[in-house]
């Protein structure tokens, strides 16, 4: 049976885990939606019994849809996306034929959409880390400015953005940032914006969960003082893999199970105590740079749950 990954053309980390299934024989079609109808063709059937037929047909392949293993929704575009037609119309009539079909394969998923659609909205993803049991900065999400300056009076904070993406995309995100006192506030009545207490931290983690199995990447850039690390060149920074404590890993697989997600990129913040405390976690998270700068076989991992995806649920509920 065959692994499918969805993701862009353009998308070059998803070459490694590629390498990992085509290097242990797994099958593996890589797939980018955007190119449904066109470069890429779909037939689903569904009998009248109930069953599933079909095939995902490329240039180079051809993939019945009940031999699809496992999916790995990496970072896909939109159906129809080249359709120059009724444009909304078509991209909405193929999402809806291509990911009902998959999803009516009940073959496992890396993320099923369901989980990938829910972990994108930052208030819930606080809310579900707290109730696994995780330390969570006090966090504001407003449109008054009233009520952003009063935030601001309970001590340092910084700003970042509620979805992650940048207005102008490219660049596709936005460091975070410190508020600075006195700070005007007005320009929250425009737009959502999310305020968090500063974490006073020495150093960060960026968690990378694969199925059962976590990659602890502690960050630490050399100035000490930096708030959001992604935006230093790497020989700025030190990266190391260290252990993390049980209970932090426990919280981890809980938060894991709350949000029905197999990966995920987790970041926290470690403060002079110790104190992991958690910032977001993002469900297609980059991991490509963990492994490079420290040896981590995450792409290994990905392809071994991509190959025997024991234990996923198929749809989260």
């Amino acid at each position: 049976m065959t692994a499918l990954i969805l993701t862009s053309e353009d998308d070059v980390t998803a070459d490694m885990v590629v390498h990992r299934l085509v290097r242990q024989g797994t099958p593996v079609l890589r797939v980018d939606p955007a190119d449904i109808p066109g470069r890429v063709a779909l037939t689903a059937r569904v009998t009248a019994g109930g069953g599933v037929a079909g095939h995902i047909t490329t240039d180079r392949q051809r993939l019945p849809l009940d031999d699809v293993r496992s999916i790995w929704l990496r970072r896909p575009g939109r159906p129809g996306a080249g359709a120059t037609e009724q444009a909304e119309w078509v991209a909405t009539e193929t999402e809806r034929a291509f990911y009902g079909a998959l999803r009516a394969t009940g073959a496992p998923w890396m993320n099923h959409p369901d989980a990938v659609n829910r972990s994108r909205y930052k208030p819930w993803q606080l809310h579900a880390a707290h109730q696994a049991g995780m330390h969570i900065p006090e966090t504001i999400f407003t449109t008054v400015p009233d009520d952003a300056e009063r935030f601001a009076a309970t001590g340092p904070i910084i700003v970042k953005s509620v979805s992650g993406k940048h207005p102008e995309d490219p660049p596709s995100t936005l460091p975070t940032c410190r508020v600075e006192p006195g700070a005007d506030f007005a320009g929250v009545a425009a737009s959502a914006t999310c305020l968090q207490q500063e974490v006073a931290k020495g150093a960060d983690l960026r968690l990378t969960v694969v199925g059962s199995r976590m990659f602890p990447c502690v960050i630490e850039p050399n100035d000490g003082t930096t708030v959001d690390w992604r935006w230093l060149p790497a020989d700025e920074c030190s990266w190391a893999i260290r252990e993390i404590p049980a209970a932090l890993q426990a919280s981890v697989q809980r938060y894991m199970a709350i949000a029905g997600l197999v990966y995920a990129a987790v970041d926290f913040a470690i403060d002079a105590a110790g104190r992991y405390w958690f910032l977001e976690a993002n469900q297609g998270g980059q991991f490509g740079f963990v492994e490079i700068a420290t040896g981590a076989p995450i792409s290994q991992a990905i392809a071994d749950w991509l190959t025997s995806p024991i234990g996923a649920t198929p749809c989260p509920g």
